[in-house]
This record gives C-alpha cells, structure tokens and sequence, in this order.
C-alpha cells in the first residue's frame, strides 16, 4: 500500500468513513451518544462489514499518519477508538458469532492490527489505557485458546495469532502455554488440511493465498523467536505452499478464480515472500495428483489453461467439477466467475453453483461434484505431457430424479503448444435429454451477437484474438446462444474478480438434444494462420490435423473405466 493511499484511509478514518471489501460507507455512531456501532452490518446489510469493521485494519494507517505529520488527532482517533472498542465488547466466556468477539475475528484484530501496534501504542498511551489494552489482549488469548475454530483456514489464523500474542508478551503467566497449544494445532492442522503435493485442502486460490501467508507469518516469528529447530521443520513445508502457488500464476501474474476467490496477485507475493522460488521459471504443464487440477503452459509462458478434476474443497466450494478457463498471455479468454457474495440469495446461487461455470449440462443439471477431499491420490493418471503437447482428462456422473446414473461424462483437454487448446466432451447416454455447453469468457472479450459454429467465430480481448471451431457426432450442430448481463429468470452473464463487484461478461450457451452417446470437440486456437480440422472418426476417436505440420488421433476411451490417449501421426 502506498503512503498516499494510507494517509487517505486515515483521514477518512478520521471523519467515519471506510472502505471495506470494496464498499465505502460512512460508520453510524451508537444511539447512546458514544462512539461508533460496531454491530452494524454495513449499507448493504452484509455481516461480512461488521466482521471486517471489528477488525480494526485502519489502525496502523492512523499510526503511519501520526508518525509522518504529527498530528495530534490521528493518534487520539487510534487511541479513544480502541478504547471505546475494549469498554463496548467485554469478551464472551463461549462460542460467539458476534461482530466482535467471533474467533476469526479476534485473530485478524491481533494480526493486522494490535500486535503490529503493540510497541508503540504501549509507549504512547495513558496507564489506565494501557492496563486496559494488555488485559484485553489476555482476553483474546484466552478466548481463542478455548473457543477457537475446529478446521478449516479459521483454525489457522486463529491458531497462529495466538503463536504471536505469546511471543509479543512472552512474560504473561499462559503465554508458554498458549505458544504450545498454538504451535501444536498448527502442525495437526498442515498434515491434516495440505496434500503432500501442495494446494490446501480448500481448494480455493484465494484461501491457498491466506494459509500460505500465515504459515510464512509463522515461519518468519519462528526466525526471529531464534527457534531453528522448528525453521527447519516448517521451512520446506511454507516452500510447498509457494510453490504451488507459483504454478498456478497466470502469464499475468494473478491466480484462476477457482472456488471462492478474488484477484489477487500471485508473482508480487512470490517476488516478496518466496523470491528464490520466483526466480525460478516455470515453462511446462504441471498435474496435481492429489488437488486434481492441472496447469497447462508452454515453454514461453505464453499459453495458460487450468482444468479441475478432483476433489470439489472442503469449504468455499462452487459447483465446477471439470470446469476449464485458459489465458493467451496478459490476457484472459475462458474464466471463472468468482465469487462476488457470501450473502445468500440468487447472486450467491450464481457465482457459486453450476451456471457460472465452464461446464456441461445434462437437462439443466451438472454432473455430481465428488467428495470433498481425497485421502489418496488417484490410483490411475489422467496426464500426460511430452515436448509439444500435454493432455489431461477427468470423468462426472450425470443423475436424475429416475436414474442415479442418467449419463457417464468424460472430459479431456488437449495443450497443443504454439497452436492452443482442445476440449473434448464425451457423454455417454442412452435417453432423450438436452445437452448443453456453457462457456463463459472475460468481460474484455468481444463475441458476436450470433455465433455460426459451423464457420467457427474469432473472439479477440485487445489485441490478442482466438479462434474457436467446433465439431461433433451428431447430424445436427444445435443452437446457440451469445449474451451478458443477463438477470431473469435468474443471473447469467456474470464475472466478478473483487467481492462485492460484479460486471457483465460474455457467455456462450450451445444446446444440443440428445438420444444417445455424443462426443463434441472444441478447438480454441491462439495459431488462427493455419488450417485446422476436425474428423469425428467411427471407432469413437478424433483426428486434428493441422496444416504443414502435424496430426493427433485423441483416443478417448470410455468414461470411468479405460484410459485416453493420444497418437501423433506425422503427415
């Protein structure tokens, strides 16, 4: 954050006004004439304003504004706020959910806030403040000791906010208790919720970001505690969660919004917090055989394509098994949507379940999402990479209300390095149903109005364009649909990279109706010069030829029972 940017998040601080999660309100005072309302929810009526409220982030930007200009009034704002804060919110001897006092809560408020401040608001304030402060530190100490979160990235954060109060007051008579418990938790908590090849369990970029930051948190108190027995432990399992980080970076240096996440940027974090790893290129596709995901990229870092198979998260899970979005270097083409809301209603229906997703549809319905997590990774691979090409592939169960087993689904994607990326679909189905596509593209990218698959279309974001054809086994094409922004009878059309924005974006809706197995291609290629064709062969497999040099036989197999493959034939 700039200097400039925090001067100005203090000096609105100043006359009531913040900005949270995007949201920029004025704070109501309490009708007892005291100080502000820390239960209000926010203009929106989202409690995620009072969470976030009751976390005090803008007290180190009313700190730095008192320090640089002297001004007398940022440092009494800091001080009669935190200790209006400590009189208004007594600590709570159970569980709560309150905008004060929720576990997660009380630890984002030492982190970000009261621990960073601790030497200086000790040396600046009055005694009686002073007792006040340091009793309600021992109180959030206390309160997260017993009541804190029993998984999940809560458990976390919680977990290593009670590691660092124990360090920032080490003389207090639990603090060597609480830095056990905390450290304890903290190494259950990796070996329960990280795979072995990295991601968090979660699943999701943006909390993969949060555990990352605070285990490299944890490492860094490690360090300066003089604590190398346990450096040497946590160093390489902090260097595990970066690096998967790192491999999932797009070419623009930000993170797929896959799950519940924002946009964040990933290669700053690395650069800061990982810069060995950061140096080192990452210029081939990647599998995660535990997280079920892999990551396409070609030797340039050109071509970025991120496919999910596995496991749907054990929290902030959406409605996107074998979803696939692909970027053609700064920029996106096929996205997630993100996440935009956690309150519930039909955005939150949107973002989070199957309409915002690059997925199919069997009678409006997605395929079944799978367990939460896998205790093993997958017996069988499902990837292959060689010079010029990597493919992967993973398969859905389609139900209905008559057949737990209405459709067998098999999606593979092809990486063809230089020329883009090809996604084939075979459903495996023996009743009448519609059959739909969804592809759902960046709200930079320009699509026709009425798109003509059997010509193919060119979809251009700036000054970088694709071309799209597609091919398939029945005697019909089926209908399209191009649009945005569309919100009845229900959202479509949607993208979102910050919570709480959302802006339209263009998706592309192909229906089929079906009677039987189908098998349909689609080529998204960044070479659009050469010829490219497409053969639906009767054996059941593919041939993609493309002009001058090559051709591949996709064998795609059955779903669920035989592998694919891939054949190169050599003109």
């Amino acid at each position: 954050m700039s200097a400039v940017t925090s001067h100005a998040i203090a000096t609105d601080a100043l006359n009531g006004i913040f900005t949270l999660q995007t949201v920029r309100a004025r704070q109501p005072k309490r009708r007892d004439g005291g100080g502000f309302d820390w239960r209000w929810t926010g203009p929106n009526s989202d409690p995620e304003w009072a969470w976030f409220f009751n976390r005090h982030g803008w007290f180190p930007d009313l700190w730095r504004a008192w320090e640089t200009t002297h001004d007398e009034r940022y440092r009494a704002a800091l001080l009669s706020t935190l200790t209006d804060w400590i009189s208004t919110n007594p600590v709570p001897w159970h569980f709560s959910f309150s905008s004060g006092w929720r576990p997660l809560e009380a630890a984002r408020r030492l982190l970000g806030s009261w621990l960073p401040l601790y030497e200086g608001i000790v040396t600046v304030c009055s005694a009686s403040q002073r007792a006040w402060f340091e009793a309600s530190l021992a109180d959030h100490g206390r309160h997260l000791r017993r009541h804190h979160a029993l998984n999940g990235n809560h458990l976390v954060t919680e977990m290593l906010a009670l590691v660092r109060l124990a360090v920032c007051v080490p003389r207090h008579p639990l603090a060597a208790s609480w830095l056990a418990y905390g450290l304890e938790r903290l190494d259950r908590t990796y070996r329960k919720q990280v795979y072995p090849d990295g991601a968090y369990k979660e699943l999701s970029s943006h909390y993969q970001r949060i555990v990352t930051l605070n285990y490299q948190q944890l490492l860094e108190t490690l360090r300066s505690a003089g604590r190398d027995d346990l450096v040497a432990v946590w160093a390489p399992r902090v260097e595990r969660l970066w690096i998967y980080i790192r491999e999932l970076t797009t070419p623009a240096g930000f993170n797929p919004l896959n799950n519940d996440s924002d946009r964040e940027p990933y290669e700053s974090l690395l650069r800061r917090h990982a810069p060995a790893l950061a140096r080192r290129s990452t210029s081939h596709s990647v599998h995660f055989p535990w997280a079920g995901q892999t990551v396409f990229r070609d030797e340039t870092n050109r071509e970025w394509g991120f496919f999910d198979t596995g496991p749907r998260g054990t929290d902030h899970d959406h409605a996107d098994h074998l979803a696939f979005i692909f970027a053609i270097g700064c920029r996106e083409f096929l996205v997630d949507n993100g996440r935009h809301t956690y309150a519930p209603g039909p955005w939150r229906d949107y973002f989070s379940g199957p309409a915002a997703h690059n997925i199919l549809l069997l009678d409006h319905r997605p395929s079944e999402q799978g367990p939460r997590a896998v205790g093993a990774a997958p017996r069988c691979i499902t990837f292959r990479r060689s010079r010029d090409y990597a493919l992967a592939w993973g398969d859905g169960v389609f139900a209905s209300n008559e057949n737990p087993r209405a459709g067998d689904w098999r999606r593979i994607v092809l990486h063809l390095h230089g020329l883009g990326l090809v996604v084939i679909d075979r459903l495996v189905t023996f009743g009448a149903g519609r059959l739909t596509t969804q592809w759902h593209w960046h709200p930079g990218c320009a699509l026709p109005d009425a798109a003509d698959l059997t010509r193919g279309l060119f979809v251009n974001h700036g000054e970088t364009g694709v071309r799209v054809l597609f091919s398939t086994t029945l005697q019909r094409c089926g209908v399209t649909e191009c649009f945005s922004g569309r919100t009845l009878p229900s959202p479509q059309g949607w993208y979102s990279d910050r919570y709480n924005q959302r802006r339209a974006a263009p998706v592309l809706l192909h229906h089929q109706p079906i009677s039987g197995p189908v098998t349909n291609a689609w080529l998204f290629l960044t070479d659009t010069t050469r010829k490219t064709t497409v053969e639906m062969l009767s054996c059941g497999s593919i041939e993609l030829y493309v002009e001058g040099i090559r051709s591949f036989v996709v064998h795609p197999g059955k779903p669920g029972e035989t592998h694919c493959s891939l054949e190169k034939v050599i003109p």
